[in-house]
């Protein structure tokens, strides 16, 4: 067992270093693969996130977000933040604006280089357009606003294994998250960078765990609706929905782009690891006997895997981040045996 589950960890190592957007590469270059893993997403005025769909600056909020920078909900207020920058000097990660309805921005994106950007489309959803495009935002383009500085983060001391600027020895999560880097369970980023708020997708997930128990990923053929032949994570997708261990849902569809929740992670560890039948005393007020993950949320409460709020809620619909991934997956691995 002690070395099917070191297997496991090593496993899962890779899994963890080798994923888009989590190669060795910059702040700027991760946040445009980020971004551009929501292309396809629907368009939704005042949306904000994958499941409801994006307008603009909800968009480029949702990205920079699991960068740990906060932008302002308007694209008029995003164009107010910021280092103003020349059209000539536009790098990756800057947030470029048009004005569509009026004199003012009313329509931004993130910067992807060589004359393109990514943003919510009204017409298209999440897409990449040029910057200069002769039929529409080429006339309309009004200026450029910088919000990644990678000369600051670069400056950052690089610190010894299992230490990140981002999470300091007061942090919540900071005993899981630096155990499980020093034995080369997670890694980080760049210039001892964490990222602790950084949600996981469910297409992620399915890599992560399809990999980690060596599942067969080879199968292409999908099984669901809104995952092409072509999707990078098909044949993970495919091989954790025949496990059994990640299903879809009852439209067809498995939805790879949107966050995984709570209560979805907590499906996923009790069907990964072998967890002791036992009888908790105590449940939370917002997860019900009935509901579909009320048995699984039990489980790891019962052996001590998962822990609730201050006000006795789980919030299981709330999206996971690493911080909170390490924290489950840290208690699973040092208590209870991989099935």
């Amino acid at each position: 067992m002690v070395k099917k589950l070191g297997t496991w960890i090593v496993s899962l190592l890779l899994v963890l270093t080798l994923l888009p957007g989590q190669a060795k590469a910059s702040e700027k270059e991760n946040l445009i693969a980020t971004a551009k893993k929501y292309i396809g997403i629907k368009y939704a005025w005042g949306g904000t996130s994958p499941s409801t769909g994006f307008d603009c600056s909800g968009f480029n909020s949702y990205v920079f977000k699991q960068f740990d920078v906060k932008l302002a909900r308007t694209a008029a207020e995003q164009y107010k933040g910021g280092t103003s920058v020349k059209k000539a000097d536009l790098e990756q990660g800057d947030l470029v604006f048009f004005a569509t309805t009026s004199s003012g921005a009313s329509h931004s994106g993130i910067y992807v280089g060589d004359g393109n950007f990514i943003h919510a489309s009204s017409s298209k959803g999440v897409m990449i357009s040029s910057v200069s495009d002769p039929y529409y935002w080429g006339s309309r383009y009004l200026g450029a606003r910088r919000y990644l500085e990678e000369d600051k983060i670069a400056s950052l001391a690089v610190l010894p294994k299992g230490q990140y600027h981002d999470v300091p020895n007061t942090y919540w999560a900071y005993t899981p998250i630096t155990n499980l880097s020093k034995k080369n369970v997670m890694s980080g980023y760049q210039y001892s960078q964490f990222k602790p708020t950084q949600s996981v997708t469910r297409a992620e997930a399915a890599a992560m765990v399809a990999n980690a128990l060596n599942i067969d990923a080879s199968t292409k053929m999908s099984h669901f609706r809104d995952v092409k032949t072509s999707h990078w994570a098909v044949g993970s997708i495919n091989a954790v929905k025949e496990a059994g261990i990640i299903s879809g849902y009852p439209d067809g569809s498995f939805k790879p782009n949107k966050e995984m929740t709570r209560e979805e992670i907590a499906a996923l560890i009790t069907k990964t690891f072998a967890l002791k039948d036992k009888e908790v005393n105590s449940s939370f007020t917002d997860v019900k006997e009935g509901y579909w993950a009320y048995n699984a949320i039990q489980q790891l409460n019962a052996n001590n895997l998962v822990s609730g709020y201050t006000d006795n809620t789980f919030k299981p619909l709330n999206k996971t981040s690493r911080a909170e991934f390490s924290a489950f997956l840290y208690r699973a691995i040092t208590t209870v045996p991989v099935k």
